[in-house]
């Protein structure tokens, strides 16, 4: 038989939870702290006769207090036969290794349990007890952090297989629920100071606004809504724009843009690493030229004729080539032969050469290109050019530059690999045998 509730909460409750396809025969876990949103929404679940299980932890950052709220919740499943599950952690210790502060950290410990918990004992979701206020601080403490639209949609009410069931409902009705139904709970005195942003704002910040603003809970509702309504849209062509424009290649990733789609490139190059405001000076400097780039974290983001092209960054190539073989690299192979005769000689692939064996002393250099190198272009009859002057000719992109990859022996420059042979290293008439010079990048093999 259903416990008589009353009450707005618990239909709240029960609409969302049937809105998420919940039924009673669902495993729910429940995140329980023994304050006062997680008793009610416990209370609310039970009321509604769902399959609950708690689940709580001991951050240990309260001392004896810590241990009090642990032996609270306990206790209140033990009468009720409900499942507990509990952890305990030194939040501090896990601060200290990550380099992280404690909120971070107990945040981390949190959503850590609760995954492996799902995965191990097979829970289809876990319910949080955060409400509208949270959302409405979290929306402001993203506001002033820079974030974008993205953190201004506060906290969502279904991420994965976590569900907020109460995240509609004002701290207010929470509050009055629990005076109501006498519902027992534990203050934890740390949301009771300023040491934290969050709680400044709690404090401080929201108080003044509803002085401003009577009806602030509503108009940040509509706020929030309105604000994911949009974002889901906007998703959409983000993934569609990826789809279509964003495109791995040998060595990098190839973004093919336009200035109008200069919110997707900074959303994209966020999610790899780079902070919004340094990619933002660079895609909206009105002083846009092919070859300047971006260094940040071991990345490289060149302008393009075509947008961008984004890389790792790469350490000077230099490998010695002892005698012919074949050798094989991280990202290519590099192959020196012999073969007989000129009939043995192709010329439909830009990556293969031939030349005279007298152009070879060992160890030969593979390496990457140097200021002021020069070579003969092989055709130009011995007159000198810049490599520098050939990428220009050949009108290479930036990321085409730093790629590019010379041959030489102990005098010259042999080969610009894969664009250019130099003149003194042609075959001449008697040249028997004659040498194959073959470079495969690993993606092409």
């Amino acid at each position: 038989m259903t416990k008589p509730v009353a009450n707005a909460l618990p239909n709240t409750v029960r609409q969302f939870l049937t809105k998420n396809g919940i039924t009673e025969e669902t495993r729910l876990l429940v995140g329980v702290s023994g304050g006062m949103d997680s008793m009610v929404l416990i209370n609310i679940l039970y009321a509604l006769e769902y399959n609950i299980s708690v689940s709580h932890i001991n951050f240990n950052l309260r001392a004896e207090e810590s241990d009090m709220d642990a032996a609270f919740v306990k206790d209140w499943c033990s009468q009720r036969s409900i499942p507990f599950l509990i952890l305990n952690k030194i939040t501090k210790t896990v601060e200290a290794e990550l380099h992280i502060n404690t909120q971070t950290a107990a945040r981390k410990i949190r959503y850590d349990w609760w995954d492996k918990l799902v995965s191990k004992h097979q829970f289809d979701f876990v319910c949080t007890a955060h409400h509208l206020d949270d959302s409405i601080e979290t929306l402001l403490l993203n506001l002033f952090r820079g974030s974008g639209m993205k953190g201004l949609r506060g906290i969502p009410k279904k991420r994965d297989h976590y569900l907020r069931p109460l995240l509609a409902c004002p701290k207010s009705d929470i509050e009055a629920y629990a005076n109501q139904y006498e519902i027992p709970f534990r203050i934890d005195s740390s949301n009771l100071t300023d040491a934290y942003r969050r709680n400044r704002i709690r404090h401080h910040i929201i108080p003044l606004l509803e002085e401003i603003y009577p009806n602030l809970h509503t108009s940040m509702s509509t706020t929030i809504t309105r604000l994911n309504t949009e974002w889901e849209t906007m998703d959409f062509m983000y993934s569609q724009w990826v789809t279509n424009h964003v495109q791995s290649v040998e060595q990098g990733v190839m973004i093919n843009t336009k200035q109008d789609t200069s919110a997707f490139v900074l959303r994209w190059l966020e999610e790899q690493g780079f902070p919004w405001p340094l990619a933002a000076d660079f895609v909206l400097s009105p002083n846009q030229h092919t070859g300047h780039f971006l260094a940040y974290d071991q990345q490289r983001l060149s302008r393009t004729d075509f947008g961008y092209f984004l890389e790792d960054f790469k350490t000077p190539v230099q490998i010695a080539i002892p005698h012919t073989g074949k050798y094989s690299f991280e990202e290519f192979e590099f192959t020196v032969e012999e073969i007989k005769d000129t009939s043995e000689m192709h010329f439909d692939d830009p990556w293969t050469v031939y030349v005279s064996p007298s152009a070879l002393q060992w160890p030969l250099m593979i390496r990457s290109v140097q200021p002021g190198d020069v070579f003969q272009p092989f055709g130009m009859e011995g007159k000198h050019k810049k490599i520098q002057d050939l990428m220009v000719d050949l009108k290479l992109e930036m990321f085409e530059k730093n790629r590019l990859l010379l041959l030489e022996n102990n005098e010259h420059i042999v080969w610009v690999i894969g664009k250019r042979l130099d003149e003194r290293a042609r075959v001449l008439a008697d040249d028997h045998p004659i040498t194959r010079l073959k470079f495969e990048l690993k993606s092409m093999v």
